[in-house]
């Protein structure tokens, strides 16, 4: 009894399938649109334990990793921080805001060429070959800096990538 239930239930199924006598097919087009698109990361720029400022200059670095679609044209441009005086960037003492130590940040390892916020002028422009690219800020205490007191002393740069 089993084998002809198993049988007819075969049967039922193969009857109720449609009998494929045709065919028809069309195209669905498939579509991605690539835009340019930027995104910057910058590392801590610290110059260090220092026991005294002024008399030589202190030098340091840091990196601003760029990542972008390949090819995108890249524009970045750093502000003066949180602790200017017109153009001059300070590093300002956590607990005295009156204490402050000038300080620059530059695009070339000569730190001849400021890093501003001027399109064309002070910003490092480029293009991202790979869709990555790493630049090198360059920072400077400079020699002519005066004594301040024992103390932590910070400022904040915003970093810009325009792409």
């Amino acid at each position: 009894m089993r084998k002809i239930a198993f049988g007819f239930a075969a049967l039922a199924a193969v009857a109720a399938s449609p009998a494929l006598a045709a065919s028809a097919s069309n195209q669905m087009p498939v579509s991605v649109n690539v835009i340019n698109s930027c995104t910057v990361a910058a590392s801590p720029m610290a110059f260090g334990t220092l026991t005294s400022v002024g008399g030589v200059n202190v030098d340091t670095t840091a990196n601003v990793d760029l990542v972008c679609t390949i090819g995108a044209g890249y524009d970045v441009a750093m502000d003066v921080g949180t602790h200017a005086t017109g153009a001059q960037r300070f590093l300002q003492n956590t607990t005295d805001a009156t204490k402050k130590i000038p300080y620059g940040v530059f695009r070339d390892s000569a730190r001849t060429s400021n890093w501003g916020n001027t399109s064309g002028t002070d910003t490092s422009i480029g293009t991202t070959a790979t869709g990555t690219a790493t630049l090198v800020a360059y920072g400077r205490i400079p020699s002519t800096a005066v004594s301040v007191p024992a103390g932590s002393y910070t400022d904040t740069v915003t970093v810009t990538v325009n792409f």
